[in-house]
């Protein structure tokens, strides 16, 4: 049974009281005890899209680096690019980004790295027992580093139907060819009757898979490589997906990339926060600001990925006597993420959970 630690928050909190309460949590673990002055320590986070009002403010990140800094100077802020075309697909424009939403390292005190370089093309591959996959390909820069703390904001999600520390390892660690890898069987197609021809998906399709015939669109199946970035832009609710097939498998994958980022740096070496602040339908990909679905209802932090999404979700549910993540998403099983993780050895559904003040 694995050990969760909770700490509550209010709607409204500063980031630095709830930077406070993220350190506070650190501190109980005594985690960083055991880091030496010359570990390299990522601190795995996401910076929000374009417009996104909802991911981990910078000041909370600073203060999580700061207790981090204080064991090794060689502590940064690590992201991945994205799948799709958009500001988080090269580090150029991914690093500009972050410093425009405040991840500076004026403001941070440790530099941000982008793990999979400049086109996401630097990865390692890292060898797996898994079901769907035996080898993964993990960001570079993720791989090398000695100590990983995972800072993630639990969101609805329209592929997974919520993320949490898995997905935040799972795809965030992976480099552009290892998302292409868990996206592959995701294949969408267009009801015609609810297309407009608005062309948005076209727009940010990244494999130029979407093509138009009599002012509709229609996806060439050949080059599609199944990010689902028409699923979140399209505005009519034209764009299908085989729910019940495909994002199982989609899931799966992603936890089984999350078993080879604990692996490559040893799960000793790895501590995972997540924060049930501004829980959105949607995840921090989304390029605008979303209203939160329930209130703010804490923090929790683990070493075990599995176990703190499950106590995450269960929180969540309990303080809103429903599931959340299942009415945002009814079509949707999120359960696969969390009970694959479980089967090979990522983690464990059973837990103890310790509250503080």
């Amino acid at each position: 049974m694995s050990k969760v630690f909770f700490i509550k928050t209010s709607d409204g909190e500063s980031a630095s009281s709830l930077g406070n309460k993220a350190v506070r949590l650190i501190e109980l673990t005594g985690f960083l005890n055991s880091v030496g002055e010359n570990d390299f320590i990522g601190i795995k986070t996401h910076f929000g899209e374009e417009g996104n009002l909802g991911h981990i403010d910078a000041g909370i990140i600073a203060r999580i680096a700061g207790a981090a800094r204080q064991r090794s100077k060689r502590t940064f802020v690590v992201e991945t690019n994205t799948l799709y075309a958009g500001s988080r697909s090269n580090a150029a424009e991914h690093s500009a980004l972050a410093e425009r939403h405040g991840f500076t390292f004026s403001a941070l005190g440790v530099p941000v790295i982008i793990a999979d370089g400049l086109k996401g093309r630097n990865f390692t591959a890292v060898r797996i027992d898994g079901r769907h996959l035996k080898e993964v390909k993990i960001a570079s820069d993720v791989v090398d580093a000695d100590i990983l703390i995972v800072v993630s904001h639990i969101t609805g999600h329209m592929q997974c139907g919520f993320g949490g520390a898995i997905k935040n390892i799972g795809m965030g660690c992976a480099s552009r060819a290892g998302k292409l890898e868990q996206h592959s069987n995701v294949i969408p197609s267009i009801a015609q009757d609810k297309c407009k021809g608005c062309r948005e998906c076209a727009k940010w399709c990244p494999a130029g898979a979407v093509c138009f015939s009599g002012g509709k669109a229609h996806i060439e199946e050949k080059k599609c490589i199944g990010c689902g970035e028409c699923t979140v832009v399209c505005k009519n609710g034209a764009v299908d997906i085989k729910w019940s097939e495909s994002v199982r498998n989609l899931q799966e994958k992603i936890a089984e990339y999350a078993l080879g980022v604990c692996e490559s740096t040893g799960k000793d070496k790895m501590l995972f926060i997540n924060f049930l602040t501004h829980v959105t339908k949607d995840c921090d990909c989304m390029a605008k600001g979303e209203a939160p679905v329930c209130k703010d209802v804490g923090i929790m932090l683990s070493c075990d990925p599995v176990a703190l999404d499950k106590a995450s979700v269960d929180m969540i549910t309990n303080a809103n006597k429903k599931d959340i993540f299942k009415e945002g998403y009814p079509e949707i099983d999120w359960m696969p993420q969390l009970s694959h993780g479980k089967n090979i050895g990522l983690g464990s559904m059973d837990y103890e959970l310790e509250s503080t003040n």
